[in-house]
């Protein structure tokens, strides 16, 4: 076993932290120590200095905001990857944890079901993924994602496995998935927001068009949904008038909207434009 930890000129001191434990279990800890931040130049990390450096049959992915729980979580994985050759992608359930509100909320991750359900949504947390390396350096050699500017790393890569092995949901909790107020799949920015659904979206219909010679429909659907689940923990009401989210201005929604902030109103939300939007 391995332990690649990448450090992208960080400013708070991580970089001083790794290199001693690297120091210390050197045959275990490989660091990559940047000296200039390699995200600001849009560069894809982990094909170009990460997982050239992986020498391990399986990668597990681990980023910095999360954390594992499950001590056996990779002795579970490892051993189903050995034992069924046909599998390629292995994957669990997280804790979430908002770091504004220091609070845990409701369990992320879920079975895929189908390809085409996958398509729809990504239910797979990343630090719970443990899969085949043989089939990742393929998805870089064949699908060439660098070319296609899709605004995350994960999705597609999972979408590839999907259509090249089987994949395995765990129904237990292997870590904790850290929510916080500013990221790539959380912005402040609704613009920002509206833009990794959209590349999310793109993403799909790559996949859908090469493996099931199908197009899905156009973004204006997903893009409503898009906007009423990613505004949950900024200002909804105010992204409500801005976007025209609510087609039917109807006593209903006027009643909900009142009380956008009670979690029960959320869930009655996220039911009904599911139910509303559902292809």
């Amino acid at each position: 076993m391995e332990i690649i930890i990448h450090d992208d000129a960080s400013t708070d001191g991580t970089a001083e932290i790794v290199k001693q434990y690297s120091e210390k279990y050197p045959q275990l800890i490989k660091p990559i120590l940047q000296k200039e931040n390699q995200y600001s130049k849009n560069l894809d990390i982990w094909n170009k200095f990460i997982y050239p450096t992986a020498q391990g049959k399986y990668i597990a992915d681990c980023e910095g905001d999360d954390y594992w729980t499950d001590p056996y979580k990779l002795q579970k994985q490892v051993t189903f990857l050995e034992e069924h050759p046909e599998y390629g992608l292995t994957y669990g359930l997280v804790r979430q944890y908002i770091q504004d509100k220091h609070a845990y909320t409701i369990n992320r991750g879920r079975d895929f079901i189908s390809f085409e359900n996958f398509l729809k949504q990504n239910c797979i947390p990343t630090l719970t993924a443990c899969y085949r390396k043989d089939l990742l350096l393929k998805y870089y050699e064949v699908i060439q994602p660098s070319k296609y500017n899709w605004k995350m790393g994960d999705y597609p890569l999972w979408l590839w496995f999907m259509c090249n092995s089987k994949v395995k949901f765990f129904p237990e909790i292997f870590g904790v998935y850290r929510i916080l107020k500013n990221s790539a799949a959380h912005s402040c920015d609704i613009e920002k927001q509206i833009a990794f659904y959209k590349s999310g979206h793109d993403c799909a219909n790559f996949f859908s068009k090469m493996f099931l010679n199908k197009e899905l429909p156009p973004f204006e659907e997903h893009q409503k949904r898009a906007h009423l689940y990613s505004t949950k923990a900024h200002n909804r009401k105010k992204a409500y008038e801005e976007y025209k989210l609510i087609p039917e201005r109807n006593l209903k929604y006027r009643i909900l909207t009142l009380f956008h902030s009670s979690p029960i109103t959320y869930l009655l939300l996220r039911i009904y434009y599911s139910l509303k939007y559902k292809q």
